[in-house]
């Protein structure tokens, strides 16, 4: 019973709400869209790039431009890109002590002619007037400070729901879920869509501030809370969709692995010990459960009921995951400790790992270096 109650408790406290794009939008609003330059690091993705280029296409009101950086693709990236009729930035060579895709953000931004600066990844795409949800939504801080943006996550197979553990561990990151989060300022924000004015951008020094960062726009939102500018995080649903490592198990188990362990070394200490007792609460729960099932089955089951209906409740904020899916969240805490471990190996051992066919090595004491 206490370990089941340590778990709801945390649970609870840790995810009391998911903020999310403006749902109403106003046409009168149309000319934030028209100064928004869209630019997307792209490294290979023939196979993502097409349907978020379209999802712009259908946009009833078209940005001001729209940028690709080709950052040294080897495939049909660029003449997709060119198809659909956007710039394309080719980047130069990746200097000592830059992450690949800051480097990309850097060179689109300074390509960029528009008021607003909106950095997606490719393998995002806008739902029906998604963009304009998205202005209306930093408008709705007054245009101030910087609009981090986890887009939705659609999952088309079953293995891809082994997201869900990483996803509330992002979420409760940058302290917008939690119970007292309206008393507290976000401390970080979401890698896959972030916007700011370019005056902001040029303030907190842009993505060349944080150019070493794996986890860029996590570190780029805390670098404009340092500088003073006001942060803001949400979830994307009905405005910006992604499908992630739809490659396999594999890729998402590298995905993951990659930066997860570097972006807990930037989480906030409060928020990083209260996730981490929350993992180990359910870890234990998960552990106990057959000596719980064997001394008393029905408490058990309402207890394990509520505590997927609940994580259901919050998760449906954030990506099309099913009651099925949650009632199966013993599995997904185990992958996820799973991977976890991988990455704080990778991360603090062997000081290396490989993504998209680059090299990331890991110093003491420093950011990591991509080559």
């Amino acid at each position: 019973m206490y370990i089941w109650l340590g778990s709801v408790i945390l649970t609870v406290f840790l995810f009391t709400r998911i903020p999310t794009v403006k749902k109403s939008i106003h046409v009168r609003n149309s000319f934030l869209v028209k100064k928004c330059s869209i630019i997307i690091p792209a490294r290979n993705e023939e196979q993502t790039i097409g349907n978020l280029l379209s999802s712009i296409q259908k946009q009833f009101i078209q940005p001001f431009e729209v940028i690709v950086v080709n950052d040294g693709s080897k495939d049909r990236t660029k003449a997709i890109a060119e198809e659909f009729g956007a710039t394309v930035v080719d980047t130069p060579p990746l200097p000592n002590g830059w992450n690949g895709k800051s480097w990309a953000c850097w060179n689109g931004a300074e390509a960029s002619k528009g008021e607003f600066l909106l950095f997606v990844d490719s393998d995002t795409w806008f739902e029906q007037a998604g963009l304009l949800r998205i202005c209306e939504t930093y408008q709705r801080q007054q245009c101030q400070g910087v609009l981090s943006i986890h887009p939705y996550h659609k999952m088309n197979s079953g293995y891809e729901t082994l997201s869900m553990m990483f996803h509330l561990i992002v979420f409760a990151a940058t302290s917008v879920t939690h119970l007292l989060s309206g008393l507290v300022k976000p401390s970080g924000g979401f890698g896959q869509c972030f916007l700011c004015s370019r005056d902001v951008y040029r303030r907190i020094g842009g993505h060349e501030a944080i150019k070493g960062n794996m986890v860029e726009h996590f570190a780029l939102s805390q670098r404009a809370k340092k500088c003073g500018e006001l942060v803001e995080a949400v979830s994307g649903s009905n405005a910006i969709s992604m499908r992630m490592y739809g490659n396999g198990l594999s890729g998402l188990f590298h995905g993951w692995s990659k930066s997860f362990a570097s972006g807990a070394k930037s989480t906030n200490i409060i928020l990083l010990v209260l996730s981490s007792l929350w993992i180990t609460s359910l870890t234990s729960f998960v552990i106990h459960s057959p000596v719980m099932v064997w001394t008393d089955p029905y408490i058990y089951l309402i207890q394990y009921l509520f505590l997927s209906v609940y994580l259901y409740f919050i998760l449906s904020r954030i990506g099309n995951f099913t009651i099925f899916e949650t009632l199966l969240f013993p599995g997904h805490i185990l992958f996820f400790v799973m991977t976890f471990s991988h990455s704080v190996f990778t991360t603090f051992f062997t000081k290396d790992t490989k993504w998209k066919d680059r090299y990331v090595y890991i110093e003491r004491g420093k950011d990591e270096k991509m080559k």
